[in-house]
């Protein structure tokens, strides 16, 4: 073979290579650029503030019930057994107008065949009123929630719910909590990278999440967020999630 011949192969071949080395030294160097990109790396982590409260509101409600084949019978014995109630309440400290009172709902009770099925004659009346107090003296409405079964003993059917317990200062308090989680996120982190023998950056985002009530000593938590009614004494929970960036 000449070597103008060769010098020409050569040439063709070089021709040919030229757009697929192109090619591969631009993907090598995009892999590159991600790698710089990829590098900087970063740490995420929450960060938890917790705060013992006592609730400042209770409340408290009741449902009274009477039974009688005739009507205006069985609301005569529902108004007396009401008054009971109003008088009991004011015992605990609770006057007539610090009470809320429901209306009075009347239910007609069918008689039922010796088959089961409901009949036309209505066979008794019930009728029933709510009451309900609402206190910032939570000791109390606890005390006459409690000592409300001497009712019952008296001849009453009283349908008593559980105190309810709320806490209305959380809006005063949200603030402080987010600065301590958020605080105590950042302990965590630095904690975290400092321990690999890095040194801890710069803040590069944070999010807040739901604000948790609980009763004292429970770990339960959700999603959309714990409100405990139940206990007079409660835990409030902030989280807040960090991402801080890892300086090497």
């Amino acid at each position: 073979m000449s070597t103008a011949r060769i010098n020409l192969f050569w040439l063709v071949l070089f021709t040919l290579t030229l757009p697929i080395a192109v090619v591969v030294s631009t993907r090598l160097a995009g892999r590159s650029f991600e790698r710089v990109k990829l590098g900087q790396q970063s740490v995420r982590v929450k960060g938890y503030a917790e705060k013992k409260i006592v609730s400042d509101r209770a409340s408290w409600s009741a449902g009274v019930v009477q039974r009688d084949a005739d009507r205006t019978t069985a609301y005569q014995a529902l108004e007396r057994d009401t008054q009971t109630v109003l008088a009991y309440l004011k015992q605990h400290g609770f006057a007539d107008e610090a009470v809320t009172l429901g209306p009075v709902s009347i239910e007609q009770v069918y008689a039922r065949d010796a088959k089961g099925n409901r009949t036309n004659t209505i066979e008794r009346y019930e009728v029933s009123r709510s009451l309900s107090i609402t206190s910032t003296d939570v000791n109390r409405i606890t005390e006459t929630a409690r000592e409300s079964g001497v009712l019952v003993g008296e001849g009453i059917e009283l349908n008593a719910s559980s105190p309810s317990y709320l806490y209305t200062q959380l809006d005063d308090m949200k603030l402080t909590m987010l600065s301590e989680a958020t605080a105590n996120a950042r302990d965590r982190a630095k904690l975290l990278v400092e321990s690999a023998g890095n040194t801890l950056g710069s803040l590069v985002e944070a999010s807040q999440g739901v604000f948790q009530i609980t009763p004292e000593f429970s770990s339960e938590v959700s999603g959309y967020g714990e409100n405990d009614t139940s206990s007079l004494n409660k835990v409030i929970k902030a989280v807040v999630t960090t991402e801080y960036l890892i300086a090497h």
